[in-house]
């Protein structure tokens, strides 16, 4: 029985129509099944690591053209002999391999250790309460001075030729409830873009990006403009602002409690590793496997009795 998973068959197929080495034995497996072991499916051998066609079938996803497949082929074949080839080169010419060996060794603690401390320090984490984040922006109102403008409003790309076209500018430009109904169930049909945006702030440079046009002075301009439109390679661009915060103005509270619970929550995980880093490491000396000398590990500090001591011995 074939699995739905994995196309075994028409990968193998596209392969063999480009590269004459695949076997009716390869052809003849699916994924439930072992790879094919036979000695002609080896494609190349490194020392003692073989690299074999089912391997390598395995790897590519069906529905690919036989050149891209082919490609795909090739690139994994390469950079397979590459890895092993050019390790082996550079690991007998290099001349201090000890010290490559620490440097992977002590990558290989960080990610072990990072995800071990991601995974822990989460576990407490709880987003901040709607008080506490109210309480920090009240408190904290002069931080969250703009950069630039924040808009409300709504965006719509449209090819210059679609029959809609001059409904969707009055609809748009209305901005009302009715008009968004006939945008949405009667105008969108050869839309290729639209985003509506009314009930969220933002930033001008995320609305700008969309629309193939210069913006000089985007303060002057959301100021000025509540409707725009521009063409460009075939299709209209269609924007409606319906309101803004201009530049050195103060972050809306809606707008800024985001960017707020961030970084409470980022400052709680990085206090719950704090604590469990300092626990870890207080359980370590209790049970005698750490042991601290002039420096305190648990305040990451020099230890002051000991360093009392020292002074002491110096008299």
């Amino acid at each position: 029985m074939r699995t739905a998973r994995f196309p075994y068959r028409t990968v193998a197929r596209q392969l063999s129509l480009a590269v004459a080495v695949v076997l009716p034995a390869l052809l003849a497996c699916d994924r439930s099944h072992s790879p094919v072991e036979a000695e002609e499916d080896a494609l190349v051998t490194v020392g003692d690591s073989t690299l074999r066609l089912s391997d390598v079938v395995r790897s590519i996803p069906v529905g690919l053209s036989p050149e891209d497949s082919l490609r795909m082929f090739h690139n994994i074949v390469n950079s397979w002999v590459d890895g092993l080839v050019l390790t082996n080169v550079a690991q007998r010419n290099i001349p201090d391999m000890q010290r490559i060996d620490r440097m992977v060794q002590e990558y290989r603690n960080n990610l072990i250790i990072n995800e071990y401390m991601r995974l822990m320090s989460e576990q407490g984490v709880h987003d901040a309460d709607e008080k506490t984040i109210k309480d920090y922006y009240l408190a904290h109102a002069d931080e969250f001075v703009l950069d630039q403008p924040l808009v409300k409003g709504a965006f719509i790309r449209v090819d210059e030729a679609d029959s809609q076209l001059s409904n969707l500018r009055r609809w748009l430009a209305d901005f009302s409830d009715d008009s968004f109904d006939n945008i949405e169930r009667s105008g969108l049909r050869h839309a290729t873009a639209y985003e509506y945006f009314g009930d969220m702030w933002h930033e001008w440079s995320d609305v700008a990006e969309k629309i193939p046009y210069r913006f000089f002075d985007a303060d002057a301009f959301v100021k000025s403009t509540k409707d725009f439109e521009t063409t460009y390679d075939g299709s209209v661009y269609l924007l409606h602002i319906s309101e803004f915060v201009p530049s050195g103005d103060i972050m809306p509270y809606e707008f800024a409690r985001i960017n707020i619970a961030e970084m409470m929550r980022v400052e709680d995980i990085n206090a719950s590793r704090t604590k469990l880093k300092a626990d870890i490491y207080r359980r370590m000396i209790k049970d005698g496997m750490l042991k601290p000398g002039l420096y305190d590990p648990v305040k990451g500090e020099m230890r002051k009795d000991k360093q009392v001591n020292k002074d002491n011995s110096n008299k």
